[in-house]
């Protein structure tokens, strides 16, 4: 049997109060179940998650009806954290996800209806739990496990995977192994994972800025290093083998995370640099997050000259320490000199503007702007002669 596993669709989600990010996520789940109607899968899995809330707007719930009604095999999914039923939601005939079960040709596993078995396959839900989380898996896997068929589990719970605290998880891997399933199938870890015969595929679109692709640019010697963005997209798995190909599929829009670090940073030089190199990126739509790290002689640093026409977000944040060693008027004098260079004045020039605004203070508090300029222009005129 071909299964298609995805998770963690969140479905409804309006990321950073965007509307459009609102439609990103079903754009992802669309081209998600295109791909899997195209590569004609037996069953379609979604270990949790679907919807970002337990009360999603009845706009995303027929949208996700219509999406998935296009997939011609039998769709099975199970509850997670962000869709998980409340207390009164199950006194009352159930939440949601009840609804989707009873309205439409997709299957539910929940404590009520925990197993479906198609063919010589037996797929066994455990949706989220948030306590006695061993003892409740243990429970319900042995009161449903077959020993004629192949066993598949899907949970939606934090394992440890690489890179996950020990005391975040929630259970381990060694312990859904102890279980006797022939597949493990899971949802909630927003990266794709897989070993032997076990599944995470992540979500189908950005979550966090961390998944996004990572540069980092060294603002004093000008290195640059990068880390491509995670993958995104779904497993197809062989339940007779075991063996499972990941599927990518392209996010809605590129996300960049930028960090700028500098021991000496200077709004005047370093800041237009910054912009020159965010507009050499893709980013048109994109999603962008500037940090600038590192030591300033200044306090506070204005960072408005950074904001940006084309990217559908970008997020500057300064995480700069001030120097205790306080600034001089000399470095002050010195780094305006160096910005007047660096936007393409002559050496010369600048120096000597430099100076006459030092030696004219009193007479420039008096000057308007159009005075200001005039005498600018008559100090740099016989230096270009």
């Amino acid at each position: 049997m071909k299964i298609a596993l995805a998770a963690d669709l969140h479905l409804g989600m309006r990321q950073f109060n965007s509307k459009q990010r609102w439609q990103d996520y079903l754009d992802s789940y669309n081209k998600l179940t295109t791909k899997v109607k195209e590569l004609r899968t037996d069953t379609f899995v979604i270990a949790g998650d679907i919807f970002d809330k337990s009360r999603p707007h009845p706009g995303i719930v027929r949208k996700f009806l219509k999406e998935t009604a296009k997939i011609d095999c039998p769709v099975i999914l199970i509850r997670g954290n962000h869709d998980s039923p409340q207390i009164l939601f199950e006194k009352y005939g159930g939440d949601i996800l009840h609804l989707i079960n009873d309205v439409s040709k997709i299957t539910y596993l929940n404590k009520k209806n925990p197993s479906l078995r198609i063919g010589d396959t037996n797929f066994i839900g455990v949706g989220y739990e948030s306590y006695n989380i061993p003892r409740k898996i243990k429970r319900q896997v042995e009161n449903t496990i077959e020993s004629s068929a192949i066993n598949v589990g899907i949970f939606h719970q934090l394992l440890d995977f690489p890179g996950v605290p020990e005391d975040r998880a929630d259970v381990s891997r060694s312990f859904l192994r102890s279980l006797g399933l022939n597949l493990i199938l899971l949802g909630h870890f927003h990266a794709p994972f897989s070993e032997e015969r076990l599944f995470n595929p992540g979500s189908p679109e950005y979550w966090s800025f961390d998944q996004g692709e990572c540069i980092k640019y060294d603002l004093d010697t000008d290195e640059i290093s990068i880390k491509p963005a995670r993958p995104t997209g779904f497993f197809i798995i062989e339940s007779n083998t075991g063996k499972g190909d990941f599927v990518e599929l392209q996010p809605a829009r590129p996300m960049f995370n930028i960090t700028y670090e500098t021991d000496n940073f200077s709004e005047i030089l370093h800041l237009p640099k910054i912009r020159n190199h965010l507009e050499k990126y893709n980013i048109q739509g994109a999603l962008i997050k500037t940090v600038i790290k590192g030591q300033t002689k200044s306090g506070r640093t204005n960072l408005k000259s950074l904001k940006l026409k084309k990217p559908l977000i970008h997020s500057p944040t300064s995480m700069l320490k001030t120097n205790i060693k306080r600034t001089s008027k000399k470095d002050v004098l010195k780094d305006f000199s160096e910005y007047l260079t660096f936007n393409g004045i002559d050496t010369t020039i600048s120096r000597s503007i430099v100076a006459w605004i030092e030696n004219n203070k009193e007479k420039i508090s008096s000057l308007n702007e159009k005075q200001l300029l005039q005498a600018i222009r008559e100090l740099i005129k016989p230096q270009k002669t």
